[in-house]
């Protein structure tokens, strides 16, 4: 495994002959430099870890470790966050998913993609697989925003809205990938699912939005962290995990339609990442 240096840039981790390449560095992806971290030789999917709110990739430093033993597995600072560079302005939720397509792509990281999203990382875990469905296998949400939390916090449990403090600018919601006051979301998933709750302390509204997610998928399971609060990966980091080994070992039971080569861009059925933005 061989690291670049802070200021160095990642030439590549792609996968040629089944020689796959880790390390960390900045890639240039949509006008941005961000700092990518990937370890981990096996072959098979490729697991991306996407932190929540402000988070980097410290957030994971107590799973990417032990699921490199097993998986090829990367995380990333997004533009303005960590070791990336910085920003302007706040990004919307799909300039960060645009962003992370335009990294993929520009990585060579292989797909299919087990997305495992962290808070909001989770909701755009989800607008990702909107866009990008065939490039995902399987996914796994840790404590994940929920599209309908604004509205529901503001019907049961309205002291939940304090950390959005425009919570009634459905302008300024919308953009974080938020939906307008009784709108549903309408993603379904037809791959492994696995989510993760807290547990302490108990909200019955968050709950319901867990449990909403855990049901969009067929294969979809809820699992509670009864000894966590928001930062499951930090407190229970064997649960997350367990999690993304059961997402892969569910993954071995199906045949994967689309192999790496074959399936990468078919016209018609999913838009290039380096389309991402257009």
């Amino acid at each position: 495994m061989r690291f670049l240096g802070k200021s160095a840039t990642l030439v590549s981790l792609a996968t040629y002959a089944g020689i796959c390449l880790s390390g960390q560095g900045l890639v240039s992806a949509n006008g941005h430099k961000l700092f990518l971290d990937c370890r981990g030789f096996a072959s098979g999917p490729t697991v991306i870890l996407l932190a929540g709110g402000g988070g980097t990739t410290n957030t994971w430093d107590k799973v990417q470790p032990q699921v490199a033993a097993f998986a090829r597995v990367c995380s990333y600072d997004r533009a303005g966050l960590g070791k990336s560079s910085s920003i302007h302005e706040p990004q919307s939720a799909d300039e960060i998913v645009g962003d992370l397509a335009a990294l993929l792509l520009a990585a060579h990281l292989p797909e299919p993609y087990i997305l495992v999203g962290h808070s909001i990382g989770g909701l755009y875990a989800r607008k990702f697989d909107e866009r990008f469905d065939p490039l995902v296998a399987g996914m796994v949400l840790v404590d994940s925003a929920h599209e309908e939390q604004i509205w529901r916090f503001a019907k049961g449990e309205p002291d939940a809205l304090a950390e959005y403090p425009d919570w009634k600018n459905s302008t300024a919601m919308s953009k974080q990938g938020f939906l307008p006051p009784e709108e549903h979301l309408q993603w379904h998933f037809t791959k492994p699912l696995i989510v993760l709750e807290h547990g302490v302390p108990p909200e019955p509204v968050w709950h319901a939005m867990q449990q909403d997610l855990a049901c969009r998928a067929v294969e979809g399971s809820l699992i509670q962290a009864t000894q966590s609060s928001h930062y499951i990966q930090k407190l229970q980091p064997d649960l997350v995990i367990e999690s993304i080994q059961a997402v892969l070992s569910r993954l071995g039971m199906h045949e994967y339609r689309c192999g790496f080569q074959e399936c990468r861009w078919k016209e018609g059925k999913r838009r290039r990442p380096n389309d991402a933005n257009r």
